[in-house]
């Protein structure tokens, strides 16, 4: 052991106790005392092993006071020890500036004090300092005793994860230790190193794939999920799959998840979260090394897929890989795709074209749905008016069905008890009858583009035997109703053997089997009564030389309307049994999938256009809907303030009324009380009788007869408001149809606050019922007139001759009185609350119109935030035609592999795919 190390370990006392078999503390005191007793005594290197044997014994304060003296080459080494024992006793702000105070030229010493200055930070809680310190030491000693392992520990600690990914990057390159990959791929998988552009990571993926293939695999991955949500996702993509096929090419490994990430990948991107123009120049890299790191089933998917994009994207991937996904694919023997793909690919069309508003056939998709991943065999049976089709399949079910001519689309299939539906886009409707059933097919109303799809279930013998439903329909001019032969396993096509088999009809069924070769068409003559039977074979003879002329490969069956059912009906079974078996109905299904969703898409390219004009016609709607929306609100507005003044006046009236009437009535009433003065009267105190009577006939009057009035009055006034408010009503309906008609739906209700006419009639009842006046001091004021009379009474009242003057006298004042103030009075006191109910009668008005202004308010709100959307999608739609064409370019991609995958007799869109486009 070095010294320095000796000194690192505080061990430097070892020197002195070399075999010596006592203890060291012993030793050292001797050792000691002898040094002490010479002339020149040099004690410090002794001073300096006792501290730190102490320092052992945690006799902290002794180890101090041995080493503050110390004062030769040690000297350095007792301060850092030193300090050491005060960080062991707690005193950290000295142990600190004894650390920075030492002063060497011993590196060792300086990484030590470091060391220790880093510890006492994180004591300290003095993070900043502590993280400087150690980002120092791991620049200048790297290797010195776990350096960089003590850093890593204390970042990941404070989770101060760009440092840890710092450390873990460099370190892995200085040392080429695993380790620091493996810690790379912690904290990939923790979602830390999402935030750094890819290509600080790939110079560590080139150096780990050289150390270990394993590791280089995970760490990819890693990094590959860390960046899949970010905006770096791309960029990844992209420069590691240019450093991953060096690596496939420069070596040959095997992989364990990396063809399947690269299939997910490939699957992910072309989902429709992209657009083709972000994706087409990553694509090739990512499937050319998908198709070179698999194996077994994967490799076939990876060719299907190169051979897909390369159909859609020719030249874009190297010849190498298409020769070899094209040798590949040659080898499959059976469908390497699931129906079940074909059609969910199909249903996620379906539902892109509905969330765009593009109009596509519901019945036609539904029908579709019901029909490929059934598992009977279908038989479209079809034949021109008179053919005997229905008497044929009247036969075959084994009971009359049709009795007319079809004039929509039928299927029949075997069943338990009767049971008829019609099929909409939507929802199935039952039919209760069969009466009913045909009363439909003689309905008028129907345009004539409108399929009608029917459903009958129903006990039958043939059905149930060879798992066959039956579909008809008008085989007629129209080609609304053919599309649908397309989907049956085999076309019987029936012709009446007194009948010629016309070019027209010819054409049709041509038309047909080229849409769809692997339709199969086979033929039934119909023979009616035989009137001459040399006659008939000559013209049963025709009939079956024309059609083999034109369909050689068909098979023509005769059924006599006369002869053995049963026979005849066998004979029929045992060929179709034969014939099915003869095919393979999966494979022809899935091609046929994989047509219908080819034309669908092809349909929906076409409709960019006619999804503009749709665009600008639901936008225009909606510009004229605000408009009118807004004219509506204004038009309201006026309203609101005509029916509140005409509501405010007509109350108004009426108070105004009450005051005339109590200005009138009262001074009236008042004079009325001369009648209790009689010349008998004490008229030292009539004046109080007098004001007593005056109260009572004024209280009486109030209650009995003004507020009664008064009360019918208000009564009324209600109701030609709430005539008002009707009329207002019945116009705000008219403009609720009127708006729900251009909705075309009940979208909105314009209903007014009807509650505030039962507030009213409350407050009605409450300012007119048992109201109570103060009493007034009517002759009791000090009027000049009113002193006097009292004054006289007083004085006067007692002396018979002077009672007649006075009672002349209160008469007179009575009757010239204007009782003004009195009147004041009552007025005040009884048309206050009118008063304050006539102040909010303009604002419950406008409570009654709220929810009607509210409603437009929102209404206008909704549709003008749908006008700004429609004019962006518009916007985007006219300066960015792949916002359209993408999606639908990534589902036809999707299918053309599927297409590869199928493995079907004949590609059913891969090899036109480059003429279409």
């Amino acid at each position: 052991m070095t010294l320095e190390r000796k000194l690192i370990e505080k061990k430097y006392y070892e020197g002195y106790i070399q075999d010596r078999n006592e203890f060291p503390i012993e030793v050292l005191g001797k050792l000691y005392v002898g040094e002490q007793s010479k002339n020149v005594p040099d004690l410090t290197s002794i001073r300096f092993a006792q501290g730190e044997l102490y320092f052992y014994y945690q006799d902290y304060e002794t180890a101090i006071f041995k080493w503050e003296n110390i004062s030769n080459e040690l000297e350095p080494w007792a301060k850092k020890n030193l300090a050491d024992a005060y960080m062991q006793l707690g005193e950290l702000s000295t142990a600190e500036s004894i650390y920075k105070s030492v002063l060497s030229e011993s590196e060792l010493l300086n990484v030590e004090i470091s060391l220790q200055l880093f510890a006492l930070y994180i004591e300290k809680e003095n993070f900043e300092m502590a993280h400087a310190t150690i980002k120092n030491l791991i620049v200048s000693h790297p290797d010195y005793n776990n350096m960089t392992t003590l850093a890593r520990s204390y970042f990941e600690e404070q989770k101060n994860w760009d440092d840890a990914i710092e450390l873990a990057v460099n370190e892995g390159m200085r040392t080429e230790s695993l380790i620091w990959y493996k810690a790379l791929v912690e904290y990939a998988d923790l979602g830390l190193t999402c935030k750094y552009e890819p290509l600080y990571f790939l110079t560590s993926l080139k150096n780990v794939q050289q150390l270990d293939h394993l590791l280089f695999e995970q760490f990819a991955l890693a990094l590959w999920k860390s960046y899949r949500k970010t905006a770096y996702y791309l960029d990844w993509l992209k420069e590691f799959n240019l450093l991953l096929h060096e690596v496939i090419k420069e070596e040959t490994v095997s992989w364990t998840d990396m063809p399947s990430i690269l299939g997910e990948t490939y699957m992910h991107l072309i989902a429709g979260g992209y657009s083709l123009k972000e994706i087409e120049g990553i694509i090739p890299s990512i499937l050319s090394n998908f198709l070179s790191s698999s194996d077994d089933q994967l490799s076939i998917v990876a060719a299907a897929s190169i051979l897909a994009w390369n159909d859609m994207f020719p030249s874009t991937i190297e010849s190498y890989y298409i020769d070899t996904a094209e040798s590949l694919v040659n080898k499959i023997s059976e469908s390497e795709v699931d129906l079940e793909d074909i059609l969910r690919l199909f249903e996620r069309v379906l539902e892109w074209a509905d969330q765009h508003d593009i109009t596509i056939d519901k019945m036609f998709a539904k029908k579709v749905l019901a029909c490929i991943p059934s598992t009977a065999y279908h038989l479209f049976i079809v034949g021109a008016p008179g053919s005997g089709v229905n008497e044929y399949i009247n036969e075959l079910v084994g009971q009359t069905i049709l009795a007319e001519e079809i004039t929509s689309l039928l299927s029949i299939k075997d069943d338990d008890y009767l049971e008829i539906k019609e099929i909409t886009a939507e929802d199935d409707d039952i039919i209760e009858n069969l009466s009913n059933f045909y009363d439909e097919q003689l309905s008028n109303n129907r345009t004539d583009d409108q399929v009608r799809a029917y459903e009958l279930s129903v006990p039958s013998k043939y059905l149930h035997e060879n798992n066959w439903i039956v579909t008809t329909a008008p085989f007629n001019n129209s080609h609304q109703y053919l599309e649908y032969g397309l989907l049956a396993d085999s076309l019987i096509y029936v012709i009446n053997e007194k009948s010629l088999f016309s070019n027209n009809e010819y054409e049709k069924l041509i038309e047909i089997q080229e849409k769809v070769p692997q339709l199969t068409i086979q033929f039934l003559v119909y023979i009616d009564e035989v009137d001459n039977e040399k006659v008939a074979a000559k013209r049963l003879q025709k009939v079956t030389t024309t059609i083999q002329h034109y369909f050689p490969a068909s098979e023509i069956t005769m059924y006599a309307k006369h002869g053995e059912k049963s026979v005849q009906l066998n004979k029929i079974s045992r060929f179709y049994q034969e014939h099915f078996a003869a095919r393979n109905i999966q494979e022809e299904r899935m091609a046929k999938s994989i047509m219908v969703t080819q034309d669908i898409i092809t349909n929906l390219l076409d409709k960019r256009i006619d999804m503009e004009e749709s665009l600008k016609i639901t936008l225009g709607m909606y510009e004229e809907m605000v408009s009118k929306l807004k004219g509506a609100k204004n038009q309201l507005n006026d309203v609101v303030a005509e029916k509140s003044q005409t509501i405010t006046e007509g109350f108004e009236s009426l108070k105004e009324n009450a005051v005339h009437e109590i200005k009138e009535e009262i001074p009236k009433l008042l004079r009325s009380c001369k009648d209790i003065i009689k010349e008998e009267s004490d008229f030292g105190k009539i004046h109080l009788l007098l004001n007593d009577e005056m109260n009572s006939r004024i209280n009486s009057y109030v209650n009995q007869t003004l507020l009664p009035n008064l009360y019918n009055k208000i009564s009324e006034w209600i109701e030609r408001s709430k005539e008002e408010f009707m009329k207002s009503q019945q116009d705000l309906d008219e403009l609720c149809d009127g708006f729900n008609s251009l909705y075309e739906k009940n979208h909105m209700q314009l209903t007014g606050e009807y509650s505030l006419l039962e507030d009213w009639k409350r407050d009605a009842h409450r300012m007119t019922s048992g109201v109570r006046m103060d009493k007034m001091n009517i002759l009791l004021r000090f009027k000049a007139s009113q002193v006097l009379l009292k004054s006289a009474g007083k004085i006067f009242g007692n002396i018979p001759q002077n009672k007649k003057l006075l009672h002349s006298k209160y008469h007179k004042y009575l009757e010239t009185e204007d009782f003004s103030e009195a009147v004041a009075n009552i007025v005040e006191t009884l048309i206050a609350p009118f008063d304050f109910f006539e102040k909010g009668i303009d604002r419950d008005v406008r409570m009654f119109f709220y929810p009607p202004q509210n409603v437009l308010e929102k209404t206008i709100e909704e549709n003008s935030k749908e006008i700004q959307e429609y004019k962006e999608v518009l916007e985007k739609l006219k300066n960015n035609p792949e916002m359209f064409h993408d999606p639908l370019r990534l589902f036809e991609l999707r299918l053309l592999q599927y297409d590869w995958l199928a493995n079907t007799s004949k590609p059913a869109i891969a090899g036109s795919f480059q003429e279409k486009h």
